[in-house]
């Protein structure tokens, strides 16, 4: 994994941690993809979700994998 690969696996992390605390994953997911697809720009959004597709989300929580899942570019 490239080191920019690393920090927003990191940083991904960082939010569903935070999010991870709802009982319901499924509001969680979302809270988690709105707040990437609002705060990170279109660079960083793309590489994060080209890390799911193309390298199964290598180092994502289950939970970040999911959220940016289904974050549309």
């Amino acid at each position: 994994m490239s080191s920019k690969i690393e920090k927003l696996v990191k940083m991904a992390n960082d939010i569903s941690n935070f999010f991870d605390a709802d009982p319901d994953k499924t509001v969680a997911a979302q809270g988690v993809k709105n707040h990437i697809s609002r705060s990170w720009e279109l660079r960083m959004r793309e590489a994060i979700v080209d890390h799911v597709k193309n390298h199964d989300g290598e180092g994502l929580s289950p939970l970040a994998k999911t959220a940016v899942s289904q974050i549309t570019i």
